[in-house]
């Protein structure tokens, strides 16, 4: 990676007429040449916004984009030299993938759509058209039309929602290695926690229009700096205590912090670090109400002295609703901001 960043937002806004408030505010972040960035939030948190002002269908009200460091804040769409796959693939249903593949490339020869098929593994599709193909392989072409403008950056808005979700896993793992074979760097905007951080290199939060906070995935999961990224990313339990420095006094009792922090906070409690062993009543201190069996981990909601936890275990013994247990914490909690 060079040090000169492939995308460069600093400061972005935008707000539209009639709207209390903005639907981007001061929106800055990188993007490094190869890196994988998934632009995470709920719906109408900014995130489309975002996509369509990086894309140039919209201008920010302020603020500025830089591609390799080039301003083309306000530069026309089709002069930046960046790619975009819709939701939808937006194929044109009367052409061939061939035709659909070479739409807009700079090297307009045969031979070069056969390296665009073929990175992409459909070298054999060139005379069908996009209602011969599944969604997969839809998209795959999709992707090699990209490709084939050579842009710097592809722009990917939400692009396996289209598919079942027995497909959806597998397309993911093998659309990542072909994007990161090529070495374009990639902007994906998604609200899928799941598949921002199975795909991404970098996860950003996004909340009201305003970035939460922007790390690798795991970064991000395990040390959230607010209630609302820990609960968006992922399942918590928000517990309140009293901390004093590397510990902090819970109704569970008095638990190690993963950052030092001083008088009352909020505190993020993954599900998968409590453990549960069946107790007697005297050694008991939570009681389980409701069990979710999924097949490979099982959900427990359990009591403890009116404090209701989430509890997921991958194994262990199966218990049952109404059953005493005790419950070990394994981990630092994280106090929230």
């Amino acid at each position: 990676m060079t040090d000169q960043p492939l995308l460069s937002i600093r400061h972005l806004t935008r707000q539209f007429p009639g709207s209390p408030r903005p639907a981007v505010s001061n929106l800055s972040f990188e993007i490094a040449p190869g890196e994988i960035l998934a632009l995470i939030g709920p719906s109408g948190c900014g995130k489309t916004t975002s996509l369509r002002m990086i894309a140039g269908f919209q201008i920010p009200d302020e603020g500025r984009i830089l591609l390799s460091g080039r301003d083309i804040t306000r530069v026309a769409p089709e002069k930046r030299g960046i790619g975009m796959v819709f939701q939808d693939y937006a194929l044109f249903p009367h052409m061939t993938v061939g035709e659909n593949v070479m739409f807009g490339a700079r090297a307009a020869s045969a031979r070069w759509l056969g390296h665009w098929l073929e990175l992409v593994g459909l070298q054999d599709y060139a005379d069908r058209y996009p209602d011969e193909l599944s969604g997969g392989q839809q998209q795959r072409v999709a992707l090699a039309r990209s490709f084939a403008a050579e842009p710097g950056l592809i722009l990917l808005d939400e692009p396996f929602s289209n598919l079942d979700a027995a497909l959806r896993a597998q397309t993911r793992r093998e659309i990542r290695r072909l994007l990161k074979s090529t070495g374009i760097g990639i902007l994906l905007v998604t609200h899928d926690q799941e598949e921002a951080m199975s795909f991404a290199d970098r996860i950003a939060v996004m909340q009201g229009g305003v970035l939460q906070q922007i790390g690798t995935a795991a970064e991000v999961y395990d040390r959230p700096v607010n209630a609302f990224v820990a609960g968006f990313l992922g399942r918590t339990n928000l517990l309140k205590g009293a901390a004093r420095g590397d510990l902090c006094q819970t109704p569970l009792g008095a638990l190690p912090l993963a950052r030092p922090a001083e008088g009352e906070v909020q505190l993020s409690l993954r599900p998968e670090m409590i453990r549960l062993t069946p107790a007697p009543e005297a050694e008991a201190n939570g009681r389980i109400t409701s069990v979710e069996f999924r097949g490979h981990d099982v959900t427990y909601w359990v009591d403890c002295s009116g404090l209701e936890l989430q509890v997921d275990a991958m194994g262990g013994p199966r218990l049952c609703e109404g059953a005493p247990v005790l419950l070990q914490i394994e981990g630092r909690l994280v106090p929230l901001g």
